[in-house]
């Protein structure tokens, strides 16, 4: 596969996702049922965050929290509407897409500065492929984790742009320690963002649907089950590329069923993938050439 609109169409991160793996940092936006008043709320709690990192400079749980904020708030808020935009409302999307990847790269700056921090030149040692994570434990999976991310998401929106793909190997090793030290962190969100970084990269870049296929399994297990952000990210990145429409809407069917009180922790989450599953599901004929036939 080539570098460019498809691998844009498939790297698909999902911003729920995200929110999920934030429960733990921003419980109450976490358990938010109301999409619309956590949009409205974050540019404060980025702001008062940011004013708490900015007084200690130095303290990694807030490099973490803010940088997190920024990624959630891109995707979910930023590049997910404009994604929904139709093409005679290109230029708009496209500010859109700028504005998302200038606040992924701000992330990114945020946990980079942390990640020297914990091992001085770690950064550009993983660039250049030769880094030695040996001081990076258990405590550290949340700053690798979401330093892969900001960089991932940040490709994903953009290949072409050459900010985020000098990272994408290093991102790479990012997420490769966090899963040594703690493969089901977060309830398997280290395994959901592999499902979506194998289904989505070209093969010369990692890409492998086996590999993407067994995340997506493991994920499943930490989760107890599975989550409806990872059932939409699977009918995604793995059912629209395999053109299995069957698979596609059994998928999106298992998001709808989750019970957002079932998880209060996550409960936005689940509310923004089960709004996520009824529009790809409305959309269908988007993802897949012809739908005759076939029953909802």
């Amino acid at each position: 596969m080539a570098l460019g609109l498809a691998t844009l169409a498939l790297i698909s991160f999902d911003s729920c996702a995200f929110l999920g793996a934030a429960s733990k940092i921003r419980p109450a936006l976490g358990g938010e049922e109301d999409p619309e008043l956590a949009e409205a709320a974050l540019p404060t709690l980025i702001i008062g965050s940011e004013a708490l990192l900015e007084a200690d400079s130095k303290d990694q749980g807030k490099a973490v929290t803010t940088a997190s904020l920024y990624v959630m708030y891109a995707k979910a808020f930023v590049q997910d509407p404009a994604s929904a935009l139709p093409d005679s409302r290109f230029e708009e999307r496209q500010v859109a897409y700028e504005r998302a990847g200038a606040l992924y790269r701000r992330a990114f700056r945020l946990l980079s500065s942390a990640l020297d921090r914990r091992s001085p030149g770690i950064v550009e040692a993983a660039v250049e492929g030769k880094a030695d994570f040996s001081k990076f434990k258990q405590r550290d999976v949340a700053l690798l984790y979401w330093s892969a991310v900001s960089v991932l998401a940040g490709f994903g929106l953009n290949p072409l742009d050459f900010k985020s793909a000098r990272y994408l190997g290093a991102a790479s090793l990012f997420l490769a320690r966090a899963a040594a030290l703690d493969p089901g962190w977060d309830g398997g969100a280290i395994q959901g963002l592999y499902l979506s970084y194998y289904a989505g990269m070209p093969d010369y870049l990692g890409g492998d649907m086996a590999k993407a296929e067994a995340a997506y399994e493991k994920a499943l297990a930490y989760s107890k089950g599975g989550t409806a952000s990872l059932f939409v990210s699977y009918a995604k990145s793995v059912c629209v590329p395999k053109e299995d429409l069957a698979g596609f809407r059994l998928a999106l069917g298992k998001a709808l069923a989750q019970d957002p009180n079932a998880r209060p922790e996550s409960r936005l989450e689940t509310v923004l993938a089960i709004r996520e599953a009824k529009r790809l599901l409305a959309e269908t004929d988007k993802y897949f050439i012809d739908t005759e036939g076939e029953i909802p």
